[in-house]
């Protein structure tokens, strides 16, 4: 039962900002503390049972402990102390797996170009190849990107307007883009393209996309936060 007890301080504290480590270790010496507490209490004469409960007294209430280490703010973690990042660390690692991928592919086309060449591949191929492509790195990419910060921040104390913030970001970013990637043809050597552009025109579409890619992407994070508060609904 106590040590039960320190890993659902553990576990609290990560909730209230505390970095993981720091976590780890206030639990560690919570709970040698406690049996620094309870020896004394044996040694005094208590029977086990009342000398456990004397130590759990000694130490204090749970949400006094839990104030006690995330007022400290050199235990908090980066995304509490610095949220804003993580509006930005999304759409940058984004931006960085997209270039990554278009890099990869572009090397990949230049090591098949003659074996393409010599197989004459339809226009048809060529074209789906593109539109997949394209799929791939402008709709399913920003969504598993967005999503996996998602899941990331149901484990950590980010407040939920920079969650929201931050994957918007992303699926916007996303609708601004164009990519392509054509497979050499007859009368074609093969491009590849990855650029940015901004129409106001386009603008209400793009943006009506994003939110259709944001809900997406955001779905996991919602059960997620769900069944941890139902998972902790019993104890409260």
């Amino acid at each position: 039962m106590s040590e039960a007890r320190f890993k659902r301080l553990e576990r609290a504290l990560i909730r209230h900002g505390v970095a993981a480590r720091h976590a780890r270790r206030a639990a560690l010496e919570l709970g040698t503390h406690f049996h620094e507490l309870r020896r004394e209490a044996l040694e005094r004469g208590e029977p086990p049972e009342q000398a456990t409960r004397t130590a759990h007294q000694a130490m204090g209430t749970d949400p006094a402990l839990i104030a006690r280490y995330a007022g400290r703010r050199e235990l908090l973690g980066w995304l509490y102390r610095w949220p804003v990042a993580y509006t930005l660390a999304p759409v940058a690692s984004f931006a960085l797996l997209c270039i990554t991928s278009m890099a990869l592919l572009v090397l990949g086309l230049a090591g098949l170009h003659a074996t393409l060449r010599s197989i004459a591949v339809p226009v048809w191929v060529a074209a789906a190849v593109s539109s997949t492509i394209a799929v791939a790195l402008l709709w399913v990419l920003p969504v598993l990107v967005a999503a996996g910060f998602a899941l990331l921040a149901s484990r950590r104390p980010v407040a939920p307007r920079w969650l929201i913030t931050s994957t918007l970001l992303v699926c916007l970013t996303a609708r601004l883009m164009n990519a392509g990637l054509m497979l050499p043809v007859a009368g074609h050597h093969g491009s590849a393209s990855l650029g940015i552009g901004f129409s106001f025109s386009a603008l209400p579409q793009q943006f009506t996309y994003a939110l259709i890619t944001a809900a997406l992407a955001l779905v996991p994070y919602f059960l997620t936060s769900h069944r941890a508060q139902q998972g902790r609904s019993p104890s409260t």
